[in-house]
């Protein structure tokens, strides 16, 4: 594990990394759509993240073989552990009930999107992940970002991206406690 700490990306690494990636592709002639998540978006966006482990991504449709092997350049470059692209977002993806993208930067060859804050907001209610995830603190920081004070307005921007029916028992104490730590008393 200690080893791999030092595999953190800063903002300036990720920012090196995107520019890499963008000269292969131009190589190779290809255009990307890369959609950045989480600990990637908290560190580029919000500044309040050093660093993240991996990048949580959703890439468009594209050559895989040629994608692959850029990933790979890009990973021997960079000296980048093994899973240090991550897709795993597909899966909370699935629950969404609709994506509200902006773009962040545009390349030649490469277009980075991020959801809104609103969406990352209620992607993070939804994961509510206990610490070492950064879930509750990228919580904290939207809220204030979006001026989110009552815990009907956090549920609203929920709504807008989630069905209801996904807060359980872990999501409804992850609120609580957001509540609390923001200085608001949500029961």
């Amino acid at each position: 594990m200690g080893e791999f700490n030092n595999k953190l990306m800063d903002r300036d690494k990720l920012l090196q990394i995107f520019d890499y990636l963008n000269e292969r592709l131009k190589e190779n002639q290809l255009q990307l759509e890369l959609t950045i998540y989480g600990g990637t978006i908290m560190t580029m966006v919000y500044d309040n993240r050093p660093a993240t482990r991996d990048i949580d991504c959703v890439f468009s449709e594209v050559n895989q073989k040629l994608l692959e092997n850029i990933l790979e350049m890009t990973k021997f470059t960079f000296n980048l552990p093994e899973n240090w692209i991550n897709e795993e977002i597909r899966e909370p993806l699935k629950s969404i009930i609709k994506e509200d993208k902006e773009t962040y930067k545009i390349y030649s060859n490469l277009k980075i999107l991020k959801p809104k804050s609103e969406q990352l907001l209620a992607m993070k209610i939804l994961a509510a992940r206990p610490e070492p995830s950064k879930d509750f603190i990228d919580a904290f920081i939207l809220c204030r970002d979006l001026d989110i004070r009552t815990k009907e307005e956090l549920l609203n921007v929920v709504e807008k991206y989630l069905p209801l029916s996904l807060i359980g028992e872990r999501q409804i104490r992850f609120i609580k406690y957001l509540g609390e730590d923001l200085g608001y008393d949500w029961k």
